[in-house]
This record gives structure tokens, C-alpha cells and sequence, in this order.
């Protein structure tokens, strides 16, 4: 499946492609996109979007299409469909005073 992915904030300056397009495995899940991002970007990648236990930052949203996902463990499109296109939105979520 196409999926495009779209950086912000305070990930947006590890990159240097946004939007970028990757073709992934049908039954891929957040998290098989988000290593292999974390694969081709680097260490500085990985410790803006990680914590120390694995799991996604506190201040880390990642959106696909125009729902947050809940969790990295799920499925990106139906898991059916090669001829899906996903996108996603990771960004840094702001605090305010």
C-alpha cells in the first residue's frame, strides 16, 4: 500500500523530505512504519519519537487520515487492500500557558 507521511514540530527538523511516500506491506502496522522511519532517519529520530521503554513520547501524536491513533499496534489501511493510500501525520503536541 501507498502511505504518505507528513512530519511537524519538533520532528519535522530530523527529516528532510515532508511529504515523504513509501510503499508498505499490506498488513503493516504504525509501528512497522514508524521503525522503518526510525531506520532511515536515525538515532535523533528515535529519540524524538521513543521513550526509553519503546513506546511513543507523551508528546508525540500521530494521526491517520484524520483520526489519532490510539495505539502503534494497528493496522494502517484495512489490511486488505494493496491499492490503499494512508496518510500520516506525526507531530509534536504543544503545551500552553
Amino acid at each position: 500500500m501507498q502511505v504518505e507521511v507528513r512530519f511537524y514540530g519538533f520532528v519535522r527538523d530530523v527529516v528532510d523530505t515532508s511529504p515523504l511516500a513509501l510503499q508498505m506491506p499490506d498488513c503493516c502496522t504504525l509501528r512497522n512504519l514508524v521503525d522503518l522511519l526510525v531506520q532511515r532517519y536515525g538515532e535523533k529520530l528515535h529519540e524524538r519519537l521513543y521513550t526509553n521503554a519503546g513506546e511513543l513520547e507523551a508528546n508525540v501524536r500521530v494521526f491517520v487520515e484524520d483520526a489519532q491513533a490510539g495505539s502503534l499496534e494497528e493496522l494502517l489501511g484495512d489490511g486488505q487492500k494493496s491499492s490503499a493510500e494512508v496518510k500520516v501525520f506525526v507531530l509534536s503536541a504543544t503545551a500552553g500557558g
